[in-house]
């Protein structure tokens, strides 16, 4: 029975701590696509975050020596848009267990199919290995690695499926960096009051009103994670409750303030926790 080495667990224990420690989205991107080429001995990472169809929707590749992403051409792009064998195949099932092309199309299949083709004349690849992720909405998103040489084995199988949980906490956490960004931010976001990211990610969700339970889906961590993170906030903020928390970070800058309700202290109470991360010049 295949089992994972410590090597491994021990490469995604770094992998965790280097996200949790970054304030960059683009580093975030760049250090999965490290761990994940070099895990699965892949030559091309896929990454999809985005709906996409078969004519339209930005498509980049992480090549294995390559310190950031590169466009595709628009042949290749149409068939890593469409997404076979994956895309029918996680569309209308909820598993999201990992899965090779071959597997999905068969052993027989895969080899000689059109966008089979298309990866070895672009990439020089043989073998795909689809990587989803836990999605509310139905929709279909994670990573696709290509590989040259033999295809993936229950070994590596077994890594993309341990490895999923991080990776799906990577993306969240890649998203609200996301947000900070385009709520203003300039530069390199900074940490305000001793706030770590993680902490900061939970403050944005905490803005919009979440339950621990919501808050700890949305992130891919647990409940009691999110609870730890909530007694930080309030230590490092100086309050007690989640509504002084986002009244006091409003205070500091850390949130922006919301237009004024017409409903009263429920309705302003509310919109207080519809407040965005923006520029910090905070008195902590």
């Amino acid at each position: 029975m295949p089992y994972l080495g410590k090597a491994d667990y021990e490469r995604m224990l770094d992998l965790a701590v280097a996200l949790l420690e970054s304030h960059q989205p683009d580093t975030l991107r760049q250090l999965i696509a490290q761990e994940l080429l070099r895990a699965l001995d892949g030559t091309v990472l896929i990454t999809k975050d985005e709906e996409w169809t078969p004519s339209s929707g930005a498509v980049a590749a992480w090549h294995r020596d390559a310190p950031a992403p590169t466009e595709l051409d628009d042949r290749t792009s149409q068939y890593v848009r469409a997404g076979y064998p994956f895309a029918s195949h996680y569309a209308i099932r909820p598993n999201r267990g990992p899965r090779t092309a071959a597997q999905l199309a068969g052993d027989r299949v895969w080899p000689h199919s059109e966008t089979a083709s298309a990866m070895r004349r672009s990439f020089g690849t043989r073998h795909m290995l689809g990587l989803p992720l836990p999605d509310p909405h139905g929709s279909v998103r994670g990573f696709v690695v290509h590989r040259a040489g033999t295809d993936f084995d229950t070994q590596d199988l077994l890594y993309a499926t341990r490895v999923q949980p991080l990776l799906s906490a990577a993306v969240a956490q890649y998203r609200l960096l996301t947000r900070w960004r385009q709520g203003g931010v300039p530069g390199t976001p900074t940490t305000p009051c001793g706030l770590t990211p993680r902490e900061t990610a939970v403050l944005l969700t905490l803005a919009e009103g979440l339950p621990a339970t919501a808050i700890a889906r949305r992130l891919g961590v647990s409940v009691r994670t999110v609870h730890k993170h909530l007694q930080n906030l309030y230590r490092k903020l100086d309050t007690v409750d989640r509504l002084g928390a986002v009244l006091r970070a409003q205070e500091l800058g850390l949130l922006t303030a919301p237009a004024p309700a017409r409903s009263g202290g429920r309705g302003r109470a509310r919109g207080m926790a519809r407040g965005m991360v923006s520029p910090a010049d905070s008195g902590c």
